[in-house]
């Protein structure tokens, strides 16, 4: 099995040196198969799932060798905050088309793309508190009564898991989750907002594994751990980009390298730090991490915390720095920190995420080797 993944980690180093749509209704106990007829092994398929009346939309793509009699693993994408002005709904839904994400994942795994676009949302741009636009949020904090999002992936996976016409690994669904999406992500797998009690998420399966970047900083109370997380979380590659002016580091406000990371995040989204939480307009926030000082509150010492792994240090490479966390022997979660030098917002990773997954596709649930294979980047381009 070893030499499986060793395989798949030479091709990555190979490439990185180059750098009909049936509708269900909500709540539905058996969702029909159909919402999976007619689907082409060999290009994207554009879908939708009925939600409160109204298509959510979503796209398949399969693995070039796929064969119907053999179970795959499935990656669900949630996309970042699309929220320029000049987006249209045709702009926002093209990202269901974008085939470049799907480099990376093409030999082994079913790729779906996941759409924020509803025709619920309000049209025009607005404030998140009011509701955002068609495209623009995962998830609402102004809406506890109306939040669609939730049902919609809730919805989907129970699709899934319950067509005879799409075969895939019950034991391997993962996510991947950028900025909004990211935090959309990480509070769908805990269980989702406390007030979200009219129905439950994650009764009958959960994700193995996900993967999140550009946002993903837990907030206190909110996307944070709950009383209604659920007892069996997945693991976690948890990756930034420590110029990435919207997230923060340190609970001392000073990292490697002498930078301020207080200097460059918008200050307008709040500077002050509060119990050593960062006071923005999102809430309370975690640093991502305080290598300096481990103890201080940050997201990746919860996720440890939360999954009994133990913060084993870091390690200093040419473009990124990697913090660890000891597994026993008798668990199976697997958590990583990547903070990725001189990059900003906008990463280049999909290596990175789809041989993380790998580590738990192919039953060998340990993370020396793609440990191994971080500590050769000097020609990957991250962003």
């Amino acid at each position: 099995m070893r030499c499986l993944i060793i395989l798949f980690l030479s091709f990555l180093l190979i490439a990185c040196s180059n750098e009909v749509e049936e509708t269900t209704p909500s709540g539905s106990d058996s969702p029909p198969p159909s919402l999976f007829t007619n689907l082409s092994t060999n290009e994207t398929n554009l879908k939708t799932i009925s939600i409160n009346g109204y298509d959510r939309h979503f796209s398949i793509t399969f693995p070039i060798s796929y064969n119907k009699d053999l179970s795959y693993p499935v990656v669900l994408f949630f996309h970042g905050c699309m929220c320029r002005s000049d987006f249209t709904d045709e702009s926002i839904l093209s990202y269901l088309n974008w085939e470049q994400r799907l480099e990376s994942y093409k030999n082994d795994f079913i790729v779906i793309k996941m759409s924020a676009f509803s025709e619920k949302k309000p049209q025009t741009p607005q404030l998140v508190e009011q509701g955002g636009a068609r495209g623009m949020w995962f998830w609402h904090e102004g809406l506890e009564d109306d939040r669609d999002d939730y049902q919609f992936v809730d919805s989907l996976v129970e699709s899934l898991l319950s067509s005879s016409e799409i075969n895939i690994d019950p034991e391997l669904i993962f996510g991947v989750g950028h900025s909004s999406g990211a935090i959309f992500l990480m509070s769908y797998v805990l269980g989702g907002p406390t007030d979200l009690v009219d129905f439950s998420i994650n009764d009958n399966y959960s994700f193995k594994a996900i993967s999140v970047t550009g946002g993903s900083t837990l907030r206190k109370g909110i996307v944070d751990f709950k009383e209604n997380t659920p007892e069996i979380l997945p693991s976690v590659l948890h990756i930034q980009g420590e110029e990435d002016g919207g997230l923060w580091f340190n609970g001392q406000e000073t990292g490697k390298r002498g930078i301020n990371f207080l200097e460059f995040v918008s200050e307008s989204n709040g500077a002050d730090i509060v119990d050593g939480l960062r006071d923005t307009i999102h809430g309370l926030t975690y640093s991502a991490w305080d290598e300096n000082n481990p103890s201080s509150p940050s997201t990746l010492e919860r996720w440890a915390n939360y999954l009994n792994l133990k913060y084993s240090g870091f390690q200093d490479h040419p473009l990124y720095y990697i913090y660890n966390f000891e597994q026993t022997k008798d668990l199976e979660n697997i958590l990583i920190g990547m903070r990725i030098k001189n990059c900003g917002h906008r990463l280049s990773v999909d290596n990175f995420q789809s041989n993380y997954f790998r580590i738990f596709s192919y039953n060998d649930n340990s993370q020396e080797l793609y440990l191994n294979m971080l500590s050769r980047d000097t020609a990957i381009n991250l962003c």
